[in-house]
Formats: structure tokens, C-alpha cells, sequence
């Protein structure tokens, strides 16, 4: 079955009304994290997708697998992961890790930032950036810092689901591609 964002979306919700309901949202880090090490293990173990996704394998021992990767012995956590093998959606984890781990940023009014530079910079440009985006946003941040040689200079912001691309190698490509011939067109030099 094809794993659909739109049904990881409503179980992600089924879940967070059940810690509602319990008054155990306050732990859903600790949900995030488990279900970030289960699509970790998913991704990188074709032994242990193979056997998460196979019909062959009694829905029993494919929980008692995925409970003990995800390091996590919670009731209501081991109930969920019943409900989804039962039900042969255990595809879903990937989005549902995602989509969890983005309501757990809205919950605190965190924004993800990640700031892609061409080289090692001091931290006092890094705070610095950082404030800006905070004085933005007025949210606090989550900075992730990256470094790509390719860029030559400036930087690129990934800001949520927004790209803000401030780097010499994209103000080039900007350029080229403004003009660049159009329709198989010539560039006549003078």
C-alpha cells in the first residue's frame, strides 16, 4: 500500500487527541523521538523493512520489532503501533515522524532554521543570524548549521518549508538564467 501524507496526517491527530486526553501531550517529545528512530531503522534496514512490511509475519512479533527499535516501552505508544500493523499502515511511520516532530516545533513556537554557508564562520555571525530571524519571526530558534563550498559566498536559509537562497553562487544562476537564450535562440557577442 502506498504510504499517503494526507492518512499519516489523521492518525498523527489520533494520536496527539489521545495524549490530549491522557494528559501526556507534555511527553510528545518523547513520541518524536521514537518515531524518528523508527524511520531512521526503517530507512536504513532492508532486513527490518522487509520485515515490518510483510504480510507473512504474525502483526504480534512486527510490533514487539518495532517497539524495541524505537527504544520506547510506552502503553499508549505500543497501542498505536498495534493499531497501525492491524491495520497494515506501518508504511506511515516516515510521514507520521515528520509530521509529529512539526506539531512538537508549533507547540513550543519554535521555527527550524537551517543556514547553509559557504565556510566556518564565528558564532557571533551565527547568533547574529539567528536574532535576525527571531525578530522576524518573533519565534524562538532551532538552528541547524551546514557548510557547502560550492556557494563562494553569502549564505542559503531553509526557514520551515521556505527557501531563501542570499549566496553568490545563486545570484549567478539567477543571472544566467535571466539571460539565457530562449527557444533554442543565439547569443550574439559584439
Amino acid at each position: 500500500m502506498k504510504a499517503s501524507y494526507f492518512l499519516a496526517s489523521k492518525y498523527a491527530q489520533a494520536i496527539l487527541g489521545t495524549l490530549e486526553e491522557k494528559g501526556e501531550i507534555s511527553r510528545l517529545d518523547e513520541y518524536v523521538e521514537a518515531f524518528q528512530r523508527l524511520k531512521k531503522a526503517l530507512e536504513s534496514s532492508e532486513t527490518l523493512r522487509d520485515m515490518a512490511y510483510s504480510p507473512l509475519i504474525p502483526p504480534k512479533y512486527i510490533v514487539t520489532k518495532l517497539k524495541d527499535v524505537s527504544e520506547f516501552d510506552d502503553t499508549i505508544f505500543v497501542q498505536f503501533l498495534e493499531v497501525l500493523v492491524d491495520k497494515g499502515r506501518q508504511n506511515l511511520i516516515p510521514f507520521m515522524s515528520h509530521i509529529l516532530y512539526q506539531e512538537s516545533l508549533e507547540r513550543e513556537k519554535v521555527v527550524e532554521v537551517r543556514l547553509v554557508l559557504p565556510n566556518k564562520v564565528t558564532n557571533t555571525i551565527i547568533n547574529q543570524i539567528k536574532q535576525a530571524i527571531h525578530n522576524k519571526t518573533g519565534r524562538k530558534i532551532k538552528l541547524i548549521t551546514q557548510f557547502n563550498e560550492d556557494l563562494i559566498g553569502g549564505l542559503q536559509l531553509y526557514i520551515g518549508d521556505k527557501f531563501f537562497d542570499y549566496s553568490v553562487k545563486g545570484f549567478l544562476e539567477n543571472i544566467q538564467s535571466a539571460y539565457a537564450p530562449v527557444g533554442g535562440g543565439e547569443i550574439f557577442e559584439s
